[in-house]
Order: structure tokens, then C-alpha cells, then sequence
């Protein structure tokens, strides 16, 4: 794939950003960009690389360039974790190592590593594949699935084998996943809009709060069960449970800390990412019979790390999912000392905004950004993408601690389900993002039908 590079800009020295068109009173901005989040962000380049938007009562700087963009997520310590997304992101994640502050994550980060350690990621994949493989073999021919709510659940059941060591019970995963779902339904509202709103007594703020104290109580439970155990089955909770004399004794409170935030990040990066993936699939026959006769060629049985190496197709499918459809909208920034981005000022405690969306959509790093492509991944047509213009997990110091084992987990999940079924859009109903931080599909009702001579798995009991 061939690029056109990102023009260098050239900006007056202490000039100031201009303000984005469309603000109203009160809420400036925050209703635009709760209301089409896509269309808002990829109108802002046009205004230039760094632009002012205003969040009720803030005013923000959002960076519309891959280069500015790098250049923020690669100092951790000037472009610092803050702003009104984390404030919100800290009420429910409390002080884990997604939202922490750039003076606890090295030690956080230490602390966790064994976890995701490459000797470990292969047990953890097979694990995530068996129970990936043993849901989808649950599904029926010819059922008619909400693909985002059957994506999450799929990647609810592998995230809660990893974290847990799959000890959990059904009713309790669907608790929790309920649970997840309000959460972070609530956290773009509670981060936009101004707080007298978020405190009036609406059906939807009370689901996001009492879903916070709801999931709190479930991990406590779990977590004093974990705590009693004497063996280490190699899961992440029992990690975190078993101090010894390189692991600190952590509280209830930490613990429970680090199991929402990766509870979050696995179930929903990845289910969200299944779900597009297979929207897209459904869309385009010849591509979703290319990717089945991968997965189809495979030896019979489960799935498990070492076909990833025969996945390659797949594994570029799963790529052009994360350009098009990142985890989340956006994210901010606080500025811990005066500084200047771009040539503009920027002062202690000002708010940056950067979007995965938003560069991932250029079309100068993306030809065709618009356009599902698996093949801009094929080599050796690939080339590097622009610096700073490929960020679904983050860059530097900070980048997702468990981006390998997502994108094997979905390379894997996405070969299980096109495997065993066909999928076939069942309406002709647009699909469309929800009103969410994370970009989650919405109305995405799929048909399956079993594939002719497909091996057939039995799934396990249910729990």
C-alpha cells in the first residue's frame, strides 16, 4: 500500500488554535459529539492540525495530525492521563493501570507484566479459543443474532477464563457483562456533558451508578474466594491475590481496580471489534469465503496458538477492523507544564483530546479510509502506515499491555465463528454506532447458517 505523506504544517509561533464551528450554550460541543461522533471528528481536520473545542464549561485542544498525535501519546509525563474522560474513567476504574497517572504506571506496569509474559500467551490463547469455539458451536442455523450483544458475550466468556480461571458462573458472567454494558454506556454522557446534569435523578444515571456499586460487590466476593486459595493456576486474578517477595501485598481496593479495568478493555475491544469485523464479512460474500476456507483448512478441532501463523487473511481482516473501528472515540489528556504543541501554547493543566477515529479516517496516512480494505495489510503491497496514524492499542510507555494477546484472541475468534457459520445480514436496517465512549455497532442482526461439512465441536455443559 502506497502512502501520500502527511504535509509538513507550518504555524505561527504562540498562535492560537481555532475554535471548531458549532458550539452551542451551555454544552458547546458535547451533544455534537455525543450524537455523531464520526461525522464531528472527521470534519475537524479541515479546521487544522490542532483545533478548539469546548466541553460545557472546558475548552479543549483536539489534535487532528498523526505526527502531533505520536507526539503526545510518546510523553507520558508532559501529555499526562486527566481531562474530563479519565475523571470518568476513575470512577469506575479507580486507579488501574488504564487510568492511573504517568507517577504510578511504571510500578503498576511492573507489577502486572508476568501476566501477560510471551510464555504465558500461549496458554492464554487456547484457553480464550476453547472457550470462544465452545460458544459459537451453541448457536443455532438459521437464528437470527444481535452479532455486538453475541461478539461481547463470546469475548465476556475468554476474558473471565483468563482473569479467573474460568471458575465463575454463567449468571454471574451475564451479572457482570450487564453490568460493563451501563458502565460504560454512561461514562461519554457523565464525561461530556456538565456535572448539574449528570446528577439529575434519570433512569439512565441511576443504572450507571447503581452498576458501579454492583460490580464492586461482585468482585469483592470474588476476589476474598481468590484469596483464600494456596496454588497459583496461572490466572491473572490469583496473580494479583498471591503477594510474594517481588509481588506487593495489594487491597481489595487495587485489586479490584486492575480486574475492571482489564475486564473492560478485553470484553470490549475485542467483542466490539468480532462484531465489525463480522458485519463486514456478512457484507462482502467473496471476502467471508476467503477467510472461511482459511479457517476451513486448518486440522479438525479446536483452535488453538499455533494457527495463527495460518491465519493470515484472517489476521488482516482483524487489522482493518481495529483501523476502522478503534475501541473508543477519544481520549484525553492533561498538560502537566507549560508547553507548546505544534507551535501553539499550551499551559499547565489545559485539556488535549486525541482520536484513534479521527487519524486512523485521514486520507493522507489511509487511501480510501472509508473503505473496509483488508488487503491495504497484504504484503508486500503494505507499507509502514504514518507515524502516529495506526494507534488502536496506543504507542510508547503506555500502549496496551495486552495488545498482543487481543489481536490473537480475535484473530482466533474471528477463524472459530467463519468456521462453523455463514453469516448473512437479516435486514436491511442501516447499522449504526451507539451512544457510547467505545464504538460499539448497533442494530447488527446477522443470519447464520451452518456451513456444509463443517467438523462438528460438541460445546461444553453450560456452567
Amino acid at each position: 500500500m502506497s502512502h501520500t505523506p502527511v504535509a509538513a504544517q507550518s504555524h505561527p509561533a504562540r498562535s492560537v488554535p481555532p475554535v471548531l464551528p458549532g458550539a452551542l450554550p451551555v454544552v458547546g460541543h458535547a451533544l455534537r459529539l455525543l450524537n455523531n461522533p464520526a461525522k464531528f471528528l472527521t470534519l475537524a481536520p479541515a479546521h487544522g492540525p490542532l483545533s478548539r473545542l469546548r466541553l460545557g464549561p472546558l475548552t479543549a485542544t483536539l489534535v487532528s495530525d498523526p505526527n502531533l498525535t505520536r507526539q503526545v501519546l510518546l510523553d507520558d509525563a508532559l501529555f499526562d492521563k486527566g481531562g474530563p474522560l479519565y475523571d470518568r474513567i476513575r470512577d469506575v476504574m479507580g486507579n488501574g493501570l488504564l487510568s492511573c497517572p504517568h507517577t504510578d504506571h511504571r510500578p503498576q506496569r511492573r507489577l502486572l507484566q508476568p501476566a501477560f509474559h510471551k510464555d504465558r500467551l500461549p496458554a492464554h490463547l487456547d484457553l480464550m479459543a476453547r472457550e470462544i469455539t465452545d460458544g459459537v458451536a451453541r448457536w443455532q442455523g438459521r437464528q437470527v443474532v444481535d452479532m455486538a450483544a453475541q461478539a461481547q458475550a463470546l469475548t465476556a466468556r475468554a476474558i473471565v477464563a483468563t482473569l479467573f480461571d474460568g471458575t465463575l458462573d454463567a449468571a454471574t458472567v451475564e451479572t457482570m457483562v450487564e453490568d460493563m454494558g451501563a458502565i460504560t454506556a454512561g461514562i461519554n454522557t457523565h464525561a461530556l456533558l456538565p456535572a448539574a446534569y449528570t446528577r439529575l435523578p434519570l433512569p439512565a444515571h441511576r443504572r450507571y451508578s447503581r452498576a458501579q456499586r454492583h460490580l464492586r460487590s461482585t468482585l469483592g466476593r470474588i476476589i476474598a474466594e481468590h484469596r483464600s486459595r494456596t496454588t497459583d493456576h496461572g490466572d491473572f486474578l490469583t496473580l494479583l491475590t498471591q503477594a510474594g517477595t517481588e509481588r506487593p501485598a495489594l487491597s481489595d481496593r487495587e485489586i479490584s481496580d486492575q480486574v475492571i479495568t482489564f475486564f473492560i478493555a478485553g470484553m470490549e475491544t475485542t467483542g466490539n471489534a468480532l462484531a465489525w469485523a463480522a458485519h463486514h464479512l456478512a457484507q462482502d460474500a467473496a471476502l467471508q469465503r476467503q477467510v472461511h476456507a482459511e479457517a476451513a483448512a486448518l486440522p479438525p478441532g479446536l483452535l488453538s496458538h499455533t494457527s495463527l501463523p495460518h491465519l493470515e487473511l484472517t489476521g488482516h481482516v482483524v487489522t482493518e477492523s481495529l483501523r476502522h473501528y478503534p475501541p473508543v472515540w477519544f481520549l484525553t489528556r492533561t498538560v502537566t507544564r507549560d508547553t507548546e504543541l505544534g507551535g501553539h501554547p499550551l499551559r499547565r493543566g489545559d485539556t488535549v483530546v486525541i482520536s484513534a477515529h479521527l487519524v486512523q479516517h485521514l486520507p493522507s496516512a489511509h487511501p480510501r479510509p472509508e473503505t473496509f480494505d483488508p488487503g491495504r495489510w497484504t504484503s508486500p503491497q503494505t507499507e509502514q502506515p504514518v507515524p502516529g496514524s495506526f494507534i488502536p492499542f496506543g504507542l510508547g510507555a503506555r500502549k496496551c499491555i495486552g495488545d498482543s494477546l487481543g489481536v490473537g484472541e480475535l484473530t482466533l475468534a474471528l477463524a472459530a465463528l467463519t468456521r462453523r457459520w455463514h453469516l448473512e445480514p437479516a435486514s436491511t436496517a442501516p447499522v449504526r454506532f451507539a451512544k457510547d465512549i467505545v464504538i460499539r455497532p448497533r442494530n447488527l442482526h446477522l443470519r447464520l447458517r451452518a456451513h456444509p461439512g463443517t467438523p462438528h465441536t460438541t460445546p461444553r455443559p453450560a456452567d
